[in-house]
Protein backbone atom coordinates (compact mmCIF):
# COMPACT_ATOMS: atom_id res chain seq x y z
CA UNK A 1 0.00 0.00 0.00
CA UNK A 2 1.24 3.42 -0.97
CA UNK A 3 2.57 5.92 1.79
CA UNK A 4 -0.94 8.22 0.56
CA UNK A 5 -0.28 11.34 3.06
CA UNK A 6 3.71 11.49 1.94
CA UNK A 7 3.67 14.53 0.34
CA UNK A 8 -0.11 15.56 1.08
CA UNK A 9 -0.30 19.29 1.79
CA UNK A 10 -3.93 20.42 3.77
CA UNK A 11 -5.56 23.83 2.24
CA UNK A 12 -5.43 26.55 5.20
CA UNK A 13 -9.19 25.75 6.26
CA UNK A 14 -8.52 22.47 7.31
CA UNK A 15 -5.20 23.55 9.19
CA UNK A 16 -7.10 26.44 10.72
CA UNK A 17 -9.90 23.82 11.59
CA UNK A 18 -7.10 21.03 13.14
CA UNK A 19 -5.63 24.43 14.91
CA UNK A 20 -8.93 25.32 16.40
CA UNK A 21 -8.70 22.99 19.27
CA UNK A 22 -5.33 24.33 20.50
CA UNK A 23 -6.79 27.63 21.51
CA UNK A 24 -8.67 26.37 24.62
CA UNK A 25 -5.72 23.88 25.38
CA UNK A 26 -3.72 26.35 25.77
CA UNK A 27 -6.00 28.48 27.86
CA UNK A 28 -6.29 25.86 29.92
CA UNK A 29 -2.66 24.63 30.38
CA UNK A 30 -2.24 27.95 31.64
CA UNK A 31 -3.52 28.33 34.28
CA UNK A 32 -1.37 25.70 36.00
CA UNK A 33 1.59 26.53 34.73
CA UNK A 34 1.32 30.43 35.77
CA UNK A 35 -1.55 30.65 37.79
CA UNK A 36 -2.28 28.12 39.83
CA UNK A 37 1.23 27.58 41.65
CA UNK A 38 0.50 31.71 42.55
CA UNK A 39 -2.87 31.53 43.14
CA UNK A 40 -2.78 28.67 45.82
CA UNK A 41 0.15 29.93 47.86
CA UNK A 42 -1.08 33.86 47.64
CA UNK A 43 -4.80 33.88 47.86
CA UNK A 44 -5.63 30.35 49.27
CA UNK A 45 -2.85 30.64 51.45
CA UNK A 46 -1.12 27.57 51.53
CA UNK A 47 2.33 26.67 51.77
CA UNK A 48 4.43 27.99 49.13
CA UNK A 49 6.65 25.20 49.39
CA UNK A 50 3.90 22.41 49.49
CA UNK A 51 2.44 23.80 46.70
CA UNK A 52 5.15 23.15 44.64
CA UNK A 53 5.52 19.62 45.55
CA UNK A 54 1.85 18.49 45.21
CA UNK A 55 2.25 20.27 41.70
CA UNK A 56 5.36 17.62 41.54
CA UNK A 57 3.81 14.66 42.62
CA UNK A 58 0.56 15.61 40.18
CA UNK A 59 2.79 15.41 37.18
CA UNK A 60 4.48 12.26 38.02
CA UNK A 61 1.43 10.43 38.61
CA UNK A 62 0.48 12.05 35.16
CA UNK A 63 3.35 10.38 33.99
CA UNK A 64 1.44 7.12 34.35
CA UNK A 65 -0.86 7.79 31.67
CA UNK A 66 1.14 8.87 29.15
CA UNK A 67 2.07 6.01 27.60
CA UNK A 68 -0.75 4.10 28.32
CA UNK A 69 -3.03 6.52 26.30
CA UNK A 70 -0.23 6.42 23.66
CA UNK A 71 -0.34 2.79 23.38
CA UNK A 72 -3.55 2.31 23.87
CA UNK A 73 -4.40 5.07 21.14
CA UNK A 74 -1.53 3.81 18.77
CA UNK A 75 -3.84 -0.26 18.99
CA UNK A 76 -7.55 1.61 18.46
CA UNK A 77 -9.26 0.97 15.31
CA UNK A 78 -12.08 2.16 14.69
CA UNK A 79 -14.56 3.02 11.63
CA UNK A 80 -14.32 7.08 13.31
CA UNK A 81 -10.43 6.69 13.42
CA UNK A 82 -7.95 6.10 15.92
CA UNK A 83 -7.40 9.64 17.34
CA UNK A 84 -10.46 11.05 17.10
CA UNK A 85 -12.81 8.58 19.76
CA UNK A 86 -10.51 9.97 22.49
CA UNK A 87 -10.55 13.32 22.00
CA UNK A 88 -14.18 13.47 22.10
CA UNK A 89 -14.70 11.40 24.76
CA UNK A 90 -12.26 12.77 27.08
CA UNK A 91 -13.27 16.25 26.83
CA UNK A 92 -15.76 16.34 29.16
CA UNK A 93 -13.52 15.09 32.24
CA UNK A 94 -11.06 17.29 30.94
CA UNK A 95 -13.82 20.22 31.42
CA UNK A 96 -14.50 19.30 34.62
CA UNK A 97 -11.65 19.08 36.31
CA UNK A 98 -10.51 22.04 35.06
CA UNK A 99 -13.41 24.03 36.56
CA UNK A 100 -13.12 22.56 39.77
CA UNK A 101 -8.94 23.07 40.03
CA UNK A 102 -9.59 26.51 39.24
CA UNK A 103 -12.56 27.27 41.11
CA UNK A 104 -12.23 25.83 44.61
CA UNK A 105 -14.44 26.51 47.53
CA UNK A 106 -13.14 29.29 50.04
CA UNK A 107 -11.39 27.22 52.33
CA UNK A 108 -9.22 24.25 50.85
CA UNK A 109 -6.16 21.85 51.28
CA UNK A 110 -3.62 20.40 49.85
CA UNK A 111 -5.57 17.60 49.18
CA UNK A 112 -7.99 18.76 47.30
CA UNK A 113 -5.40 20.49 45.13
CA UNK A 114 -3.54 17.13 44.35
CA UNK A 115 -7.18 15.45 43.80
CA UNK A 116 -8.34 17.86 41.29
CA UNK A 117 -4.50 18.18 39.78
CA UNK A 118 -4.47 15.06 39.16
CA UNK A 119 -7.67 14.21 37.62
CA UNK A 120 -6.77 17.40 35.23
CA UNK A 121 -3.64 15.63 34.28
CA UNK A 122 -5.07 12.49 33.23
CA UNK A 123 -8.05 13.89 31.10
CA UNK A 124 -5.83 16.42 29.78
CA UNK A 125 -3.12 13.80 28.68
CA UNK A 126 -6.17 11.77 27.16
CA UNK A 127 -7.45 14.66 24.62
CA UNK A 128 -3.75 15.83 24.05
CA UNK A 129 -1.89 13.31 23.13
CA UNK A 130 -4.38 11.79 20.47
CA UNK A 131 -4.85 15.15 19.43
CA UNK A 132 -1.00 15.84 18.76
CA UNK A 133 -0.26 12.44 17.57
CA UNK A 134 -3.31 13.30 14.76
CA UNK A 135 -1.36 16.03 13.59
CA UNK A 136 1.95 13.97 13.36
CA UNK A 137 -0.42 11.62 10.86
CA UNK A 138 -1.58 14.22 8.79
CA UNK A 139 1.16 14.47 6.08
CA UNK A 140 4.59 13.09 5.96
CA UNK A 141 6.13 16.46 4.20
CA UNK A 142 9.36 17.98 6.01
CA UNK A 143 8.06 21.22 5.24
CA UNK A 144 4.13 20.51 5.67
CA UNK A 145 4.97 19.43 9.22
CA UNK A 146 6.06 22.44 10.10
CA UNK A 147 3.42 24.17 8.85
CA UNK A 148 0.52 22.19 10.66
CA UNK A 149 2.35 22.58 14.38
CA UNK A 150 2.75 26.12 12.79
CA UNK A 151 -1.06 26.48 12.63
CA UNK A 152 -1.58 24.68 15.69
CA UNK A 153 0.91 26.21 18.21
CA UNK A 154 -0.52 29.51 16.96
CA UNK A 155 -4.02 28.48 18.42
CA UNK A 156 -2.11 28.02 21.04
CA UNK A 157 -0.54 31.36 21.29
CA UNK A 158 -3.94 32.72 20.63
CA UNK A 159 -5.08 30.89 23.32
CA UNK A 160 -2.44 32.72 25.22
CA UNK A 161 -3.56 35.82 23.63
CA UNK A 162 -7.13 35.36 24.74
CA UNK A 163 -5.88 34.61 28.31
CA UNK A 164 -3.59 37.74 28.48
CA UNK A 165 -6.23 40.06 26.60
CA UNK A 166 -9.51 38.84 28.57
CA UNK A 167 -8.55 40.17 32.06
CA UNK A 168 -6.78 43.43 30.50
CA UNK A 169 -10.51 44.44 29.10
CA UNK A 170 -12.90 42.37 31.09
CA UNK A 171 -11.55 43.00 35.02
CA UNK A 172 -9.93 45.88 36.64
CA UNK A 173 -5.92 46.41 37.27
CA UNK A 174 -5.97 44.98 40.61
CA UNK A 175 -8.70 41.44 40.69
CA UNK A 176 -7.70 38.49 42.19
CA UNK A 177 -6.35 35.92 40.43
CA UNK A 178 -9.30 34.40 41.40
CA UNK A 179 -11.52 36.17 39.17
CA UNK A 180 -9.09 35.76 36.69
CA UNK A 181 -9.50 31.53 37.01
CA UNK A 182 -13.33 32.28 37.07
CA UNK A 183 -12.77 33.97 33.63
CA UNK A 184 -10.87 31.41 32.17
CA UNK A 185 -12.86 28.70 33.11
CA UNK A 186 -15.69 30.04 31.65
CA UNK A 187 -13.91 30.70 27.83
CA UNK A 188 -12.72 27.18 27.85
CA UNK A 189 -16.62 25.42 28.70
CA UNK A 190 -17.91 27.67 26.05
CA UNK A 191 -14.51 27.28 23.59
CA UNK A 192 -13.82 23.21 23.86
CA UNK A 193 -17.33 22.61 21.83
CA UNK A 194 -17.05 25.16 19.22
CA UNK A 195 -13.57 23.63 18.38
CA UNK A 196 -14.21 19.57 19.10
CA UNK A 197 -17.01 19.87 16.72
CA UNK A 198 -15.52 21.37 13.37
CA UNK A 199 -12.22 18.91 13.94
CA UNK A 200 -14.22 16.00 14.57
CA UNK A 201 -16.76 15.86 11.57
CA UNK A 202 -14.10 17.56 9.04
CA UNK A 203 -10.71 16.91 9.59
CA UNK A 204 -9.90 13.20 8.09
CA UNK A 205 -8.22 10.64 11.03
CA UNK A 206 -7.14 7.11 9.18
CA UNK A 207 -6.54 3.67 10.80
CA UNK A 208 -3.04 2.85 10.73
CA UNK A 209 -1.33 1.15 7.74
CA UNK A 210 0.66 -1.14 10.07
CA UNK A 211 -0.25 -1.55 13.98
CA UNK A 212 1.74 -2.14 16.96
CA UNK A 213 0.97 -5.73 18.14
CA UNK A 214 3.96 -6.12 20.54
CA UNK A 215 3.48 -5.66 24.30
CA UNK A 216 4.00 -2.05 26.11
CA UNK A 217 6.94 -3.09 27.82
CA UNK A 218 8.97 -3.92 24.28
CA UNK A 219 7.88 -0.52 23.32
CA UNK A 220 9.02 1.44 25.57
CA UNK A 221 12.36 -0.75 25.33
CA UNK A 222 12.59 0.49 21.59
CA UNK A 223 12.34 3.94 22.45
CA UNK A 224 15.34 3.67 24.96
CA UNK A 225 16.98 2.50 21.59
CA UNK A 226 16.06 5.30 19.52
CA UNK A 227 19.38 7.51 19.48
CA UNK A 228 17.73 10.85 17.84
CA UNK A 229 14.36 10.20 20.39
CA UNK A 230 17.61 10.34 23.40
CA UNK A 231 19.00 12.99 22.55
CA UNK A 232 15.73 14.83 21.44
CA UNK A 233 13.96 14.17 24.77
CA UNK A 234 17.10 15.34 26.57
CA UNK A 235 17.51 18.65 25.39
CA UNK A 236 13.89 19.15 25.99
CA UNK A 237 13.45 18.33 29.87
CA UNK A 238 16.28 20.93 29.79
CA UNK A 239 14.06 23.12 27.73
CA UNK A 240 10.55 22.19 29.62
CA UNK A 241 12.19 22.62 32.96
CA UNK A 242 13.60 25.66 31.99
CA UNK A 243 10.37 26.51 30.54
CA UNK A 244 8.11 25.66 34.07
CA UNK A 245 11.10 27.56 36.41
CA UNK A 246 10.08 30.98 34.09
CA UNK A 247 6.23 30.23 34.20
CA UNK A 248 5.68 29.46 37.51
CA UNK A 249 8.00 32.81 38.40
CA UNK A 250 6.69 34.75 35.99
CA UNK A 251 3.92 36.90 37.75
CA UNK A 252 6.56 37.39 40.65
CA UNK A 253 8.70 38.74 38.52
CA UNK A 254 6.51 41.38 36.62
CA UNK A 255 5.00 42.84 40.10
CA UNK A 256 8.05 42.30 42.41
CA UNK A 257 11.04 41.87 40.21
CA UNK A 258 10.61 44.17 38.12
CA UNK A 259 8.60 46.84 40.10
CA UNK A 260 5.82 46.98 37.78
CA UNK A 261 2.68 45.70 39.30
CA UNK A 262 -0.80 45.31 37.56
CA UNK A 263 1.35 45.16 34.42
CA UNK A 264 1.46 41.30 33.98
CA UNK A 265 -1.59 41.08 31.64
CA UNK A 266 -0.59 43.99 29.18
CA UNK A 267 3.42 42.24 29.04
CA UNK A 268 1.70 38.94 28.50
CA UNK A 269 -0.54 40.25 25.89
CA UNK A 270 2.44 41.63 23.80
CA UNK A 271 4.17 38.50 24.23
CA UNK A 272 1.86 36.77 22.63
CA UNK A 273 0.80 39.17 19.97
CA UNK A 274 5.11 39.12 19.13
CA UNK A 275 4.81 35.09 19.10
CA UNK A 276 1.85 34.75 17.21
CA UNK A 277 3.78 37.09 14.36
CA UNK A 278 6.75 35.55 14.54
CA UNK A 279 5.62 31.78 13.81
CA UNK A 280 5.07 32.07 9.56
CA UNK A 281 8.43 33.70 9.75
CA UNK A 282 10.01 31.10 11.80
CA UNK A 283 8.63 27.97 9.90
CA UNK A 284 9.83 29.87 6.62
CA UNK A 285 13.24 29.85 7.88
CA UNK A 286 13.51 26.30 9.39
CA UNK A 287 12.36 25.15 5.57
CA UNK A 288 15.69 26.77 4.77
CA UNK A 289 18.04 26.04 7.77
CA UNK A 290 16.61 22.98 9.38
CA UNK A 291 13.93 23.26 12.56
CA UNK A 292 16.71 22.02 15.15
CA UNK A 293 18.50 24.37 14.14
CA UNK A 294 15.94 27.50 14.59
CA UNK A 295 15.21 25.69 18.10
CA UNK A 296 18.50 25.90 19.15
CA UNK A 297 18.77 29.51 17.83
CA UNK A 298 16.24 30.27 20.00
CA UNK A 299 17.86 28.77 23.53
CA UNK A 300 20.95 30.54 22.61
CA UNK A 301 18.43 33.70 22.41
CA UNK A 302 17.18 32.87 25.67
CA UNK A 303 20.34 32.48 27.38
CA UNK A 304 21.13 36.21 25.97
CA UNK A 305 17.75 37.66 26.84
CA UNK A 306 18.10 36.23 30.60
CA UNK A 307 21.57 38.47 30.67
CA UNK A 308 19.93 41.00 29.22
CA UNK A 309 16.45 40.64 32.17
CA UNK A 310 19.03 40.54 34.73
CA UNK A 311 19.99 43.84 34.42
CA UNK A 312 16.28 45.74 33.29
CA UNK A 313 15.90 49.11 35.24
CA UNK A 314 13.13 48.57 37.93
CA UNK A 315 9.38 50.06 37.38
CA UNK A 316 10.88 51.13 33.38
CA UNK A 317 7.88 49.85 31.63
CA UNK A 318 9.79 50.15 28.08
CA UNK A 319 12.30 48.18 28.72
CA UNK A 320 10.15 45.74 29.68
CA UNK A 321 8.57 45.56 26.40
CA UNK A 322 12.00 45.03 24.11
CA UNK A 323 12.43 42.45 26.95
CA UNK A 324 8.89 40.49 26.28
CA UNK A 325 8.86 41.04 22.85
CA UNK A 326 12.09 38.73 22.43
CA UNK A 327 10.73 36.19 24.44
CA UNK A 328 7.97 36.50 22.29
CA UNK A 329 10.11 35.24 19.31
CA UNK A 330 11.63 32.52 21.77
CA UNK A 331 8.24 31.40 22.84
CA UNK A 332 6.78 31.06 19.14
CA UNK A 333 10.11 28.47 17.89
CA UNK A 334 9.76 26.50 21.42
CA UNK A 335 6.13 25.67 20.61
CA UNK A 336 6.42 25.27 17.31
CA UNK A 337 9.45 22.91 17.01
CA UNK A 338 9.15 20.29 19.17
CA UNK A 339 6.82 18.12 17.64
CA UNK A 340 7.70 18.80 14.01
CA UNK A 341 11.16 17.66 14.87
CA UNK A 342 9.70 14.45 16.60
CA UNK A 343 7.16 13.60 13.48
CA UNK A 344 10.64 13.55 12.26
CA UNK A 345 11.95 10.87 14.86
CA UNK A 346 8.53 8.92 14.44
CA UNK A 347 9.38 8.52 10.95
CA UNK A 348 12.95 6.97 11.96
CA UNK A 349 11.09 4.81 14.07
CA UNK A 350 8.48 3.10 11.36
CA UNK A 351 11.71 2.24 9.13
CA UNK A 352 13.17 0.74 12.07
CA UNK A 353 10.19 -1.51 12.97
CA UNK A 354 8.29 -1.33 10.36
CA UNK A 355 5.01 0.19 12.82
CA UNK A 356 3.05 3.38 12.95
CA UNK A 357 3.62 4.59 16.77
CA UNK A 358 2.71 8.11 17.03
CA UNK A 359 1.01 7.84 19.93
CA UNK A 360 3.79 6.72 22.47
CA UNK A 361 6.39 8.85 20.82
CA UNK A 362 3.98 12.04 21.79
CA UNK A 363 3.25 10.60 24.85
CA UNK A 364 6.89 10.49 25.59
CA UNK A 365 7.22 14.09 24.61
CA UNK A 366 4.15 14.99 26.45
CA UNK A 367 5.54 13.35 29.65
CA UNK A 368 8.86 15.06 28.84
CA UNK A 369 6.87 18.72 28.69
CA UNK A 370 5.26 17.80 31.74
CA UNK A 371 7.33 16.45 34.22
CA UNK A 372 9.99 19.20 33.04
CA UNK A 373 7.19 21.69 33.63
CA UNK A 374 6.03 20.38 37.65
CA UNK A 375 10.78 20.19 37.92
CA UNK A 376 10.73 23.55 37.05
CA UNK A 377 8.35 24.93 39.71
CA UNK A 378 9.56 22.51 42.25
CA UNK A 379 12.95 24.50 41.72
CA UNK A 380 11.47 27.71 41.20
CA UNK A 381 9.18 27.34 44.48
CA UNK A 382 11.59 25.57 46.47
CA UNK A 383 15.05 27.89 45.31
CA UNK A 384 11.85 30.85 46.89
CA UNK A 385 11.39 29.14 49.93
CA UNK A 386 15.06 28.32 50.62
CA UNK A 387 15.82 31.90 50.21
CA UNK A 388 12.81 33.08 52.61
CA UNK A 389 10.37 34.54 49.88
CA UNK A 390 7.00 35.48 51.20
CA UNK A 391 4.48 35.90 48.56
CA UNK A 392 1.71 36.90 50.41
CA UNK A 393 3.95 39.59 52.41
CA UNK A 394 2.10 43.01 52.36
CA UNK A 395 5.15 44.60 51.16
CA UNK A 396 8.76 43.39 49.38
CA UNK A 397 12.34 44.48 49.92
CA UNK A 398 15.51 44.81 47.73
CA UNK A 399 16.59 41.16 49.10
CA UNK A 400 13.02 39.71 47.52
CA UNK A 401 13.68 41.64 43.91
CA UNK A 402 17.07 40.23 43.76
CA UNK A 403 16.09 36.74 45.19
CA UNK A 404 13.00 36.90 42.22
CA UNK A 405 15.66 38.20 39.57
CA UNK A 406 17.70 35.31 40.31
CA UNK A 407 14.99 32.15 40.50
CA UNK A 408 14.00 33.75 36.85
CA UNK A 409 17.13 34.79 34.80
CA UNK A 410 19.61 32.97 37.26
CA UNK A 411 18.49 29.06 37.10
CA UNK A 412 17.62 29.29 32.83
CA UNK A 413 21.06 29.66 31.66
CA UNK A 414 22.01 26.88 33.75
CA UNK A 415 19.17 24.41 32.19
CA UNK A 416 19.62 25.83 28.55
CA UNK A 417 23.59 24.95 28.05
CA UNK A 418 23.15 21.23 27.89
CA UNK A 419 20.29 21.60 26.14
CA UNK A 420 21.97 23.36 23.47
CA UNK A 421 24.77 20.83 23.56
CA UNK A 422 22.46 17.92 22.47
CA UNK A 423 20.38 19.65 19.70
CA UNK A 424 23.78 20.66 18.45
CA UNK A 425 24.41 16.59 17.81
CA UNK A 426 20.99 15.64 16.30
CA UNK A 427 21.21 14.01 13.23
CA UNK A 428 17.72 13.76 11.42
CA UNK A 429 18.19 17.08 8.78
CA UNK A 430 15.62 17.87 6.05
CA UNK A 431 17.68 15.18 3.59
CA UNK A 432 17.62 12.54 5.92
CA UNK A 433 14.03 12.61 6.55
CA UNK A 434 13.37 12.86 3.27
CA UNK A 435 15.19 9.82 3.15
CA UNK A 436 13.81 8.21 5.44
CA UNK A 437 10.07 8.65 4.10
CA UNK A 438 11.51 7.24 0.13
CA UNK A 439 12.39 4.36 2.50
CA UNK A 440 8.85 4.09 4.11
CA UNK A 441 7.07 4.34 1.43
CA UNK A 442 9.46 1.33 -0.67
CA UNK A 443 8.63 -1.10 2.66
CA UNK A 444 4.79 -0.12 1.89
CA UNK A 445 5.07 -0.44 -1.90
CA UNK A 446 7.19 -3.77 -1.66
CA UNK A 447 4.59 -4.86 1.36
CA UNK A 448 7.74 -5.74 3.48
CA UNK A 449 6.27 -3.86 6.41
CA UNK A 450 2.63 -6.11 6.07
CA UNK A 451 4.89 -9.48 6.80
CA UNK A 452 6.62 -8.26 10.37
CA UNK A 453 8.88 -11.10 9.59
CA UNK A 454 12.22 -10.74 11.50
CA UNK A 455 14.01 -10.30 8.08
CA UNK A 456 12.04 -7.34 7.28
CA UNK A 457 13.23 -5.87 10.55
CA UNK A 458 17.00 -6.76 10.15
CA UNK A 459 16.92 -4.97 6.95
CA UNK A 460 15.36 -2.03 8.17
CA UNK A 461 17.66 -1.68 10.63
CA UNK A 462 20.15 -1.58 8.31
CA UNK A 463 18.41 0.86 6.14
CA UNK A 464 18.21 3.19 8.59
CA UNK A 465 21.61 3.31 10.31
CA UNK A 466 23.07 4.14 6.55
CA UNK A 467 21.10 7.42 6.65
CA UNK A 468 22.29 8.71 9.62
CA UNK A 469 24.97 11.26 9.26
CA UNK A 470 28.16 9.20 10.59
CA UNK A 471 26.61 5.96 10.14
CA UNK A 472 27.27 5.40 6.22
Amino acid sequence: MPDNNANSKLPNRALITYGGLAIPIAIAELPIIIYLPAFYSKEVGLSIGMVGLVFLLARLWDGITDPIVGTLSDRTNSRFGRRKPWVVLGVPLWMTATWFLCNPPEQVGLFYLFLWAAVFYASHTIVKIPYWSWGAELSSNYEERSKITGFRESGSMLGNLLVAAAPVFLLSKDAPVRDVLLLISMLIIILIPLAVAPLSLSIPDRNPITRSRVEAAKIMKALFKNAPLKIFLGANACLYTCFGVINSVAIFLVDIGLGLPNSFFSLFLIQYTTAVIAAPLLVRFAGKVGKHIVLNAMLCLLVVTSVIGFVLPMGSYASAVVWICLMGVICSGMYIFPPSILADIIDYDTVKSGEERAGIYMAALNLVFKLGLALGVGIAYGFLGIAGFDAAAPSHTADDVLVIRMAFFGISPVLLIPAIYLLCKFPITKKVQQELRRKISAQLDSSKVCSKNSATVEVSKASVAAILPGNS
